[in-house]
Parts: C-alpha cells; sequence; structure tokens
C-alpha cells in the first residue's frame, strides 16, 4: 500500500495546481450520482453496494456491488444535461470490475458565418468511458480507474486519456470507512487547436471519513478536497476596492476561515427503515464561489433522498448553486442478479 501511495503523494508538489477554470474536461470532477450529489458532491470513503462511489474513489467498488447496474441524469444549468451509466461484475478470483460512462450535453447552437448569416445548428458534448478495478486485501481496498475521454466543442475536438488511483479503509464492524483518491491524473492526447499547447487535466486529491453512531440511525460524511491547492479562494485583482471615511482603499481582509473550510464538504444521511435514506451536505468552497455579494442564502447546500421499491432503488439529489440556479440530479439502480430465477432441483 505505501508502494501504492507515497509516490502520488509526493508528485503533486511537483506540478502546479489546477482548479476550475484553468483545465480541460472539467465535466469529470461533476458529481456521478444524486446520492453523492445530495452528500456535498463529493465522498471517497464509504464502502457499501452503492458502485457509483467507484468514479471518484475506485476502492470503493465492493463485492456486494456485482450485477449493480445504475442510471442517472442530472438535469444541469439552462439546457445542459450530465448524465452516467454503470455495471459492476465481481470475480472471486480476481477480484471487483466496472465499466460505465459520463457524458454532458451543452444542448444545440446555432451556427454561423463570419457575416453572422445563420448556416445551420450543432451540438456540443463531452464523454468519458471508465473502467475500474478494485481489490479487498484485509480490512483495506485497492483501485484503479482508466478514462478515455471525447471532447467535441462546435468544430473543436479533443482525446484524453486519464487514471485515477484509490485506497480506503474499513473498520471490522462497518461503521468506519476511510479513504484516499487521487483524480484525473493524464494528459490531452490530441489537442483543440493544432497550433495551440496541450493543457492541463483536472487533478485532485481528496481524502475522507465516513462515521455511523453505533447506536444512531445516521452516518455522518467529510471529505477533504482539492488537497493539491492550499489556497482556493479567489481575490478578483480588477474589483475596486472599498474606501473609508478619509477615502483610504480598504484592503480586502484575510479569509482564513474560508481558505480552510473551503477544503471541505460535510454531509449526513438518516437511516428510516430499510428502504428510505434522508440526506443533506454542505460543500463550503460551492457557497463561497456562488454566493452573491448581497447575501449567500442556500448555496452550497444540497439534499436529497433514495427509496427502494421492489427490486430498483430510486435516488434523488438537489443542488442550490445561487438565486435562481437549482439543479435536480435522479437515478435508479437495480442489482440484475436478483432478475435470475433459481435452478430448480
Amino acid at each position: 500500500m505505501k508502494r501504492l501511495i507515497v509516490p502520488f503523494l509526493i508528485f503533486p508538489t511537483l506540478i502546479n495546481a489546477q482548479i476550475g477554470g484553468r483545465s480541460v474536461y472539467d465535466f469529470l470532477n461533476l458529481s456521478p450520482s444524486p446520492r453523492i450529489s445530495a452528500l456535498g458532491g463529493e465522498c471517497v470513503a464509504r464502502i457499501d453496494e452503492e458502485a457509483t462511489f467507484a468514479f471518484q474513489n475506485p476502492a470503493l467498488l465492493t463485492d456486494s456491488a456485482s450485477g449493480n447496474l445504475t442510471l442517472s441524469v442530472f438535469n444541469y444549468i439552462s439546457d445542459i444535461s450530465f448524465g452516467s451509466v454503470q455495471y459492476a461484475h465481481h470475480s472471486p478470483k480476481i477480484g471487483t470490475f466496472h465499466g460505465g460512462i459520463q457524458y454532458v450535453s451543452y444542448g444545440k447552437f446555432n451556427a454561423a458565418d463570419e457575416y453572422g448569416n445563420l448556416t445551420g445548428t450543432y451540438r456540443s458534448g463531452d464523454l468519458a468511458l471508465v473502467s475500474g478495478y478494485s481489490r479487498a486485501i484485509g480490512q483495506f481496498r485497492l483501485g484503479a480507474n482508466l478514462k478515455f475521454i471525447s471532447s467535441n466543442l462546435a468544430t473543436y475536438s479533443s482525446l484524453g486519456g486519464a487514471l485515477d488511483l484509490g485506497a480506503a479503509y474499513s473498520s471490522k464492524n462497518g461503521l468506519f470507512n476511510a479513504g484516499i483518491s487521487f483524480q484525473n491524473i493524464g494528459t490531452q492526447l490530441s489537442k483543440y487547436s493544432p497550433t495551440g499547447s496541450k493543457e492541463a487535466l483536472p487533478f485532485e486529491i481528496q481524502a475522507g471519513i465516513s462515521l455511523k453512531p453505533r447506536y444512531m440511525p445516521m452516518r455522518l460524511y467529510v471529505t477533504a478536497i482539492q488537497l493539491q491547492s492550499p489556497n482556493l479562494i479567489y481575490q478578483d485583482p480588477d474589483k475596486p476596492l472599498d474606501k473609508d471615511f478619509n477615502g483610504e482603499p480598504i484592503q480586502p481582509r484575510k479569509r482564513t476561515g474560508d481558505k480552510i473550510m473551503g477544503h471541505f464538504v460535510v454531509g449526513s444521511e438518516f437511516i428510516l427503515g430499510k428502504n428510505l435514506r434522508l440526506r443533506v451536505g454542505y460543500n463550503h468552497l460551492r457557497r463561497i464561489e456562488l454566493r452573491s455579494e448581497d447575501r449567500a442564502g442556500l448555496a452550497g447546500f444540497s439534499m436529497g433522498f433514495g427509496v427502494r421499491i421492489s427490486r430498483f432503488r430510486v435516488d434523488y439529489g438537489f443542488i442550490r448553486y445561487a438565486a435562481g440556479m437549482n439543479t435536480h440530479h435522479f437515478g435508479v439502480s437495480t442489482n440484475l442478479s436478483s432478475f435470475r430465477k433459481k435452478s430448480s432441483l
């Protein structure tokens, strides 16, 4: 395990930190499932039958996820939509595998020539083909994802490849989980423009824990994000400074609390019987980036539920980005092995 983790703890110090707006294929950072969306959008430390956790930490892919088929659709901003399809399979002698697709559609656009004359319409979108593997070693799990990425933006296109590496730990009673994930280690295979330079992928290090108090029907989640970037707070150098009564500019206050809390996403899942889960989450970085100057409102908060109906589980996640920017995430999953008829004796 040390051989796997130590090199990648050193590797991020050798590169420039990449956060939003400084990399290509940022759709890879979107939440892959309604459950994760409701918990704040990030989760790298929950070991159960949920296969979609493997999109963010491949080590979370477990034996119990075998046969699990998941479909999800994310009604993003405006007419942008995002979705994923995933299937998992376990081989007793080898380990657990999963394969899936993550896509984003940016909708339909009008095409025009240099004089402004409409020439038709076109669509733009991104796609990632993901395959992964996980294996248990005692109470630990190790995993990896391979990603082939295709992006089409108007007449420009690009291809890329990426690797995720993850490790996870579960206590013997399963009440405590911990995980770490190195996401989107890779490069562009082809550039959008032949004359341009290659752009960085949205590399990120995440670590987290999940804890279920023994006698409480709930589970707590804490995820530390963007660990490769100490300072996530952006200060606009062109923003005019406020002035005091003497006309002197007031320097922006140091936002130490925001710098620290911007690295954390917290969530909670309430267990109401065998078939119902209620979820809430809070993403502080999302809140400080999207709140308005006048008020923050519910920016950064999320919520949702999961309900089991017969052989299917239906999940819903609601995310509040800013005023007038509410998104809805829907998903359905089932285990195909539950439909197989038992052979008669």
